[in-house]
This record gives C-alpha cells, sequence and structure tokens, in this order.
C-alpha cells in the first residue's frame, strides 16, 4: 500500500472493516481531527480517548505503518514536503467529498475550533492578554498571507475600543512602525496558520528585543513561537477544510473585543459614541 500517497482518512477507510470497538473509536477521532496525528503525542491520544498507548500503537500498525512515529513522519512528508500539491489534494478530498459522514467531521471540527477558543477564556492568560490590550500604550496587529483579512478587522475593531491601534503590513520590508519611545509599554499581536509566514518568527523576536509584548494566534502546528512569548493561543488546526477561514482563531479574536470593551468600561462607550457621532456627521449610513 502506497501509504506516503494516501491520507490517513483514506487508510482508515481502507482497514475500517477490520477494527475493533476500541478502533474503531480512534478512527472517528481522526476523522473529525486528521491532523491530530502530528500534532499530539501518543500518550495524549490515548488519554482523549480512554485507551492504553500501546491500543494507538496498535491501530497505527493496522494501517500500514511501523508506529506511531512512522506515521506521523509519513503523514508530514506527504502532505507538506516542498514536492506535495496540498491544495490540489484539499480539494480532491474535501470538495468532492460531499457526505453525510463528511458534514459530521466537519461540525465535530467546527465544535473543537470553538470550544477552544471559549477554553482559552477561563485561563490566567487570557486575562493577561486582555490586560495587554486594554493598559498597552499602543497596540500593533499583524496577520501573514491569509491572516491579513482577520489582523485587519480586528485593528479596526479594536480602534473603536481604544485609541494608538495600527495594523503592521511590513510592506516597508522593516517594520518600521515597531519601534516604541522610552519607557512606552507596547503590544505586538501576531496571527498565522500553517504554512507560516517566513516574518514571524524574526518578527516576534525583534519586538522582544525592543521590550514590545507578543501575542500569538495560530494554529496547533506553531511550534516556533515557544520560548518567544508565554502569550501563545493555539487552535485546533482547521485543515481539515480547504482554503479555511480559521472558526476558532475568529471566535477567539470576537471575544477579545468583548473582553476588552467590559474591562474599558465607560471609557469605551465613551470612545464608540464619539465615533458614532463622528458618522452621523459624515452621512456614512442610509438610515
Amino acid at each position: 500500500m502506497e501509504q506516503e500517497r494516501d491520507s490517513l482518512s483514506r487508510a482508515i477507510k481502507n482497514a475500517e472493516a477490520g477494527f475493533t470497538q476500541k478502533e474503531k473509536r480512534i478512527a472517528a477521532y481522526f476523522q473529525a481531527r486528521p491532523d491530530a496525528v502530528i500534532v499530539e503525542k501518543n500518550a495524549d491520544i490515548a488519554k482523549k480517548l480512554g485507551l492504553s498507548p500501546m491500543t494507538v500503537t496498535r491501530f497505527f500498525r493496522k494501517l500500514g505503518f511501523a508506529d506511531t512515529a512512522d506515521a506521523r513522519t509519513r503523514i508530514i512528508n506527504a502532505n507538506y514536503s516542498s514536492g506535495s500539491s496540498r491544495v490540489d489534494r484539499r480539494f480532491e478530498d474535501n470538495f468532492l467529498r460531499r457526505t453525510s459522514s463528511g458534514s459530521d467531521s466537519d461540525l465535530d471540527l467546527s465544535y473543537a475550533s470553538i470550544e477552544a477558543a471559549f477554553g482559552f477564556r477561563n485561563g490566567a492568560m487570557w486575562t493577561e492578554i486582555v490586560e495587554l490590550l486594554c493598559a498597552s500604550d499602543a497596540v500593533h496587529i499583524t496577520g501573514f498571507q491569509t491572516m491579513h483579512y482577520l489582523a485587519d478587522g480586528f485593528s479596526r475593531r479594536l480602534s473603536y475600543l481604544r485609541d494608538r491601534v495600527h495594523l503592521v503590513d511590513g510592506i516597508d520590508g522593516v517594520y518600521a512602525g515597531l519601534l516604541p519611545e522610552d519607557g512606552e509599554r507596547v503590544t505586538l499581536v501576531m496571527m498565522d496558520v500553517f504554512r507560516y509566514g517566513a516574518h514571524g518568527p524574526q518578527l516576534a523576536k525583534l519586538a522582544k528585543k525592543r521590550g514590545i509584548e507578543v501575542v500569538i494566534l495560530a494554529d496547533e502546528f506553531c511550534d516556533w513561537a515557544a520560548g518567544i512569548t508565554p502569550h501563545v493561543l493555539r487552535f485546533p488546526a482547521e485543515t481539515h477544510f480547504f482554503l479555511a477561514m480559521p472558526q476558532g482563531i475568529t471566535t477567539g479574536l470576537n471575544l477579545l473585543l468583548q473582553d476588552v470593551s467590559t474591562q474599558l468600561g465607560e471609557a469605551a462607550g465613551q470612545r464608540v459614541k464619539k465615533l458614532s457621532e463622528a458618522q452621523d456627521y459624515f452621512g456614512l449610513f442610509l438610515d
């Protein structure tokens, strides 16, 4: 079996007739989260499913892999190597396959992404990030590649609640806007998903070197943020969708705006009121 050219979901489909009840549970998990094999350890997967790590290992052996590590390596090479046609396969695998089981998997993944955002909201790191967005003298926001639209939308909305919010596009090649004054407290919010922009790690390191706080929203593949900043929100990878518009990150940004507005309280209310008056003055709306 040429496993390298098959997706994990195809491998599962080829072997599912011989699955035990426990293996069916593992298969259902990977069908909802096909990239979990890449980003989760064997023990973590087993713990989530209430199984032994050896059961997970035997599952991968039944699919034709030597073990979990072999599955991870071969799937990474097949799906993310320079020679792979990832976008083409996403179209073939997802857009040409519209079944009820596929829809169920899409729904499961959507729930997982949104639940992750609400889960973050209950943690201490979330509180720290909200404080940074409220109390910093300036907030800079950037998104790489397909995440630029999210960065733009978040910066526009945050500017309704506070002043000195700037979209950083890097068009000058040196991010000259990220030059804080002495004693100035600045926060940089970054967002990106696999495959990451090359400037991401460099910009995060430069910002920290300049005394800027860094907040990163990314998917589970993001391994470069570790050691740069403690403020990293990783959401379930939504590569199951073709050209995904990440629901988890979008929900997280919405919740951040909500919590920032609550913390700023009356100050945010007064700012929104003034902006609304300006909109009426310039006749920006039909009614």
